[in-house]
């Protein structure tokens, strides 16, 4: 929650409102003295926190058939922005670190969702960020999320994209500089050839604090809307990483 609070602070609006939900699996109400007894020690962990500024802290607690479905019917039905998870890397050795319930929360969502993978032995900083780009909307807007954690903290954006020999980088990389540069932002742009997620591990390995990515772009059906690069990416990286899934709609 430390974290998840740490991260909010950059990009909700001015009064704006965060909710930690808490998702009790039962098909019966009342719910057992356990689920309450858990949903109690999430609130009250939740009363120690503050935001900052005119930021407004809540939580809920919902009683649903599974957890993904008690997200998603607090998604359609508060009028949310944006759902954030946080994954500590702790979850390492795990084949996929996400896992099928936030996938499914992903697929499925009608709003902006974002994780963020943080490693529970260093703060999360942003002096420099590194930032893979395809072209896509996902990715495209986990730019727009990094030039906001820029324009607070001052940070240098590297844009990397990797290819074959026989692509033309520029296609993808000028748009993606034109904007920082008319947003008067640090940035410089790197071409690589090779194994994506090894190429990107390599370059992450030179003092980064933080990758952002977007989620893949590949169609239903799949397992892991994450994708093999996110999962791999996290699980290797040497720092966070943070994934997004738009919607067309995200503001």
């Amino acid at each position: 929650m430390k974290y998840i609070m740490e991260f909010v602070n950059h990009f909700l609006h001015e009064g704006g409102k965060i909710t930690f939900l808490h998702v009790t699996v039962s098909n019966t109400i009342p719910i057992s003295p356990g689920e309450w007894r858990r949903a109690l020690n999430a609130i009250s962990t939740t009363h120690m926190l503050k935001g900052e500024g005119s930021m407004q802290v809540y939580y809920a607690v919902k009683n649903s058939s599974s957890i993904v479905t008690g997200i998603l019917d607090e998604a359609w039905s508060e009028g949310y922005d944006l759902i954030l998870f946080a994954n500590s890397t702790y979850r390492r050795h795990l084949n996929h670190l996400f896992g099928n319930k936030i996938d499914e929360v992903i697929c499925n969502s009608p709003i902006e969702t974002a994780v963020i993978s943080y490693r529970d032995d260093m703060p999360l900083k942003y002096g420099r960020i590194l930032i893979p780009i395809s072209g896509y909307k996902h990715a495209l807007r986990a730019i727009k999320m990094a030039e906001l954690l820029a324009k607070k903290y001052g940070s240098e954006i590297t844009v990397m994209y990797v290819g074959t020999e026989k692509d033309d980088p520029r296609q993808v990389i000028t748009p993606v500089t034109s904007d920082l540069k008319g947003n008067g932002l640090k940035h410089r742009a790197i071409f690589r050839t090779g194994p994506v997620v090894e190429t990107i591990l390599a370059e992450a390995e030179k003092n980064y604090d933080l990758i952002a990515i977007g989620a893949t772009e590949r169609q239903q059906p799949y397992n892991f809307v994450t994708g093999s690069t996110a999962d791999r990416l996290i699980k290797k990286s040497s720092c966070p990483v943070l994934m997004i899934k738009t919607t067309s709609s995200a503001q």
